[in-house]
């Protein structure tokens, strides 16, 4: 059992090509050819039981200087990711990044890793708080968490898919950052996850803690439970199974 319980649980990111195609028109255009699909580009990653961030990039594989735009071996990457993974941590999991995971596996005609849960930050920054935006850039600047690299994505992309590795550099380094963001804003928002995926067995169910208090009790209209409170992670939590009720009144 690693420091968190139970589960492996994996922060990742990705940087992805846009679509290259044929159009007549500059704006509100059909495009009329697809010539090449948007694929991935370089994969952000840390277990976070870890300390060391990883990346790797379309330059890192074997015979990038014969096609600079196939992502095959990234997409295998990605799929034994998660593969090891019961947890993944994203922001924009759910409309984003595990998609594109799913769409790239399924276009090189690679098997769907085993079943894994999602944490998705950006869901979470929605559906529990009221801020100004909900972007990594933004939460990670009013929460006083950090803020993006200087040099961006949409800055280096076109240079990066033209094989310029000073450009493939800084997209990692953009990436890589992405990822440090990502795990100070999970820790941030995660005593308010009311639907933590369950971490370990023993102690905390969403951080695996063993240093938990009992704080009263939690009712609902059918039962009773000992409620307890997380010194570590600030999440609360209920027991399992509840008291015995006595008899009512009615």
């Amino acid at each position: 059992m690693n420091e968190h319980g139970d589960a492996r649980v994996l922060l990742y990111d990705l940087e992805i090509s846009p679509i290259l195609g044929w159009v007549y028109d500059m704006y509100d255009a059909n495009v009329l050819r697809v010539e090449r699909p948007k694929h991935l580009m370089s994969i952000a990653w840390k277990w976070l039981d870890e300390e060391h961030i990883n990346v790797m990039a379309l330059p890192d594989f074997p015979g990038y200087s014969h096609n600079k735009h196939s992502d095959r071996g990234l997409v295998k990457v990605l799929r034994e990711l998660l593969n090891e993974a019961d947890i993944v941590i994203a922001h924009n999991a759910t409309g984003f990044d595990n998609k594109i995971a799913s769409a790239r596996m399924a276009y090189h005609n690679i098997l769907p890793p085993s079943p894994y849960q999602t944490v998705d930050t950006l869901t979470v920054a929605r559906r529990n708080f009221k801020f100004g935006a909900n972007s990594l850039q933004f939460l990670s600047e009013q929460l006083g968490l950090g803020s993006k690299t200087q040099v961006r994505h949409h800055d280096i992309w076109h240079l990066c898919l033209e094989g310029d590795l000073e450009a493939w550099e800084q997209m990692c380094e953009y990436n890589k950052h992405d990822v440090e963001l990502l795990e100070a804003l999970y820790y941030k928002l995660r005593p308010f996850m009311h639907n933590h995926p369950l971490v370990g067995n023993k102690g905390c169910p969403v951080c695996g803690s063993s240093n938990v208090q009992s704080r009263g009790q939690r009712r609902t209209k059918t039962a009773t439970y000992t409620r307890f409170h997380c010194q570590d992670c600030g999440s609360w939590s209920r027991e399992r199974l509840a008291q015995p009720q006595k008899p009512q009144l009615v």
